[in-house]
Order: structure tokens, then C-alpha cells, then sequence
């Protein structure tokens, strides 16, 4: 009973101690009974950071924080990060520090990549640092200040421009424009009863036009379209005669024909030609060779 006695306290002890580590480990996001991959990121500073933060995916969580460690030659902190092997990290993927409420607490997460080949066990992820509400809130200080400085120098001016003369005069302007106003909508009421008056004219004027314009439309497409034949009729018509003409001509038919054709015929009328010629010449320079005439009568020739 003794032996089983302190067998049974070995046997809880152990069991208790897996335990603790479990639940250790546990708390800090590891859970011993599944496959981690070891990662490593370098950061400049990881203030918010402990190794019970959480790594996180999208808002789920896929590991923790192995340990950080502080490397004197760069001074930079190195962090070991353990990644549950069932999530596909791609090798040029980041690790990111995100901040994360009022408080400014942190957030470690893992930005995914594009490159199709996972990232290895004991590769090192790039680093970033997303800028928290308290760094937005330390940096917009200076701008907030300005804008609050540059809206009093531009207060100072409009109170400087806007005397108590320029009020006066802004305030007749305005009234004017009051003015101008109710003088357009009284002009706009009168254009819309004097429309309203004649909106059925204006709708006959504007039919009867829209008529006229298409029977005349209709006449110039008729009268164009009659030109147009009667143009070609005429054109195909001369095209036939002066092809008959020119067919004749070569075939040497009418009295074109035969003169184009018959070189004899040529010569002969070239030679009636010049000899009329050489008459008319001769009729001009001695026409009493040619013509007696007497004021008296003509005087009978004696007989020989």
C-alpha cells in the first residue's frame, strides 16, 4: 500500500507539473501539443510588447512570442516568434505591430505576403510598426496647433477687413441682392402665367412648323431625286448619239466619215478651196472684170 501510495503521488506530481507547463504555455498563447514553425523579426523598439502577446492573423490568433532578445551590435531586439505550421505564411510576409485601443496596448499580426513559397522554419520576416492612437494624437499635436494659430490670424483679418463701414456697405449689397431677387421671381412668375397663357399656340405654332419643315424635306428629296434622273437619262442618252457618231466616223460613214476616211475626196476639196480663195481675191482687187454696170444704161457693143 506504501509502494502505491507514493507511486500514485509520483504519478500527480508529474501530472501536475505537465500541467502547469501546459497551462503556462497555454497563457501565452502555445499550445505544447501542436507543430510550431520558429520565425524571427527585428524590431527597433517594441514597446507594449511582452512575451504574452499574442500572434495574430486577421484577428486570429496562430502563435505567441518565443522570446526577445536584445542584439548589442545594431541595438535592436530580436524576436522569436512560434507559428502554428497548419497556417500557409508566405516568405515575404511581415510581422507588424499594431496598436489597439484607447490605452495604446499592442498587437503583434502578421501581414501575408504574395510570394507563392512559404517562408521556412528559422527565416527571418520583415518588421513594421503601424502607428498607434497615442503617436497619431503626438503627432497631429503641432499640426492641431498650427491650424489653431492660422484660424486666429485669419479671425484678426476678417475683423480688421469688416469695419463698421464695410458692414454698412456689405448690408446694402445684401439688401440689393434681396432686391434683385424678388424682382427676378416676380419676372419669372409673369413668364411662367404668360406660358401658361399661350402653351397651347406655342404647341400648334410649334406642330405646324415641325410640318412644314418635313413637306419640305419631302419636296427637295423629290425634286432632287427627279434632277438626279432626269441628269442620268440625258447623260446616257448623249453617251449613246455621240458613240454612234464616233463609230460611224471610223467606219467611214456620212460625209464626216468620208472626208475622215477618203484622202482623195481630202485633196479635192482642198484644191475647191484655194482656187475660191484665189477668186475672191482676185473678185476683190478688179470686180469690174467681173460686174459692168452704167448709170445711163449699158451701151450697145458695136458691130464688127
Amino acid at each position: 500500500m506504501k509502494i502505491r501510495t507514493e507511486i500514485k503521488a509520483a504519478v500527480f506530481g508529474i501530472l501536475a507539473l505537465v500541467l502547469f507547463v501546459w497551462g503556462f504555455n497555454f497563457l501565452k498563447g502555445k499550445d505544447i501539443l501542436k507543430n510550431y514553425h520558429t520565425f524571427y523579426s527585428v524590431f527597433d523598439n517594441v514597446e507594449g510588447i511582452d512575451n504574452s502577446t499574442p500572434v495574430k492573423l486577421k484577428g486570429l490568433t496562430i502563435g505567441g512570442i518565443k522570446e526577445m532578445t536584445f542584439r548589442p551590435e545594431d541595438r535592436k531586439i530580436v524576436m522569436a516568434l512560434h507559428i502554428d505550421r497548419n497556417y500557409f505564411i508566405p516568405k515575404d510576409s511581415k510581422v507588424k505591430i499594431t496598436g489597439s485601443g484607447l490605452l495604446g496596448s499592442k498587437n503583434l499580426e502578421i501581414e501575408l505576403g504574395f510570394s507563392p513559397e512559404p517562408a521556412r522554419d528559422g527565416d527571418t520576416l520583415q518588421s513594421a510598426t503601424a502607428a498607434g492612437l497615442t503617436e497619431i494624437i503626438g503627432n497631429s499635436q503641432q499640426q492641431f496647433e498650427e491650424l489653431v494659430y492660422n484660424t486666429n490670424q485669419l479671425m484678426i483679418k476678417l475683423n480688421q477687413t469688416f469695419d463698421d463701414a464695410n458692414r454698412r456697405h456689405l448690408a446694402a449689397s445684401l439688401k440689393n441682392i434681396h432686391a434683385l431677387t424678388a424682382d427676378l421671381q416676380k419676372s419669372v412668375q409673369q413668364l411662367n402665367a404668360m406660358l401658361a397663357e399661350n402653351r397651347v399656340p406655342l404647341r400648334n405654332s410649334v406642330r405646324q412648323l415641325e410640318q412644314t419643315g418635313k413637306n419640305l424635306r419631302e419636296i427637295t428629296d423629290k425634286l432632287s431625286r427627279a434632277d438626279y434622273e432626269e441628269l442620268m437619262r440625258n447623260l446616257t442618252e448623249s453617251s449613246r448619239h455621240l458613240q454612234a457618231l464616233l463609230l460611224d466616223l471610223q467606219q467611214g460613214k456620212g460625209s464626216l466619215g468620208k472626208l475622215a476616211k477618203d484622202e482623195a475626196l481630202y485633196r479635192n476639196l482642198n484644191r475647191t478651196l484655194e482656187s475660191l480663195n484665189a477668186l475672191l481675191e482676185d473678185l476683190k482687187a478688179r470686180p469690174e472684170r467681173y460686174v459692168q454696170f452704167s448709170v445711163f444704161g449699158k451701151k450697145e457693143k458695136k458691130k464688127k
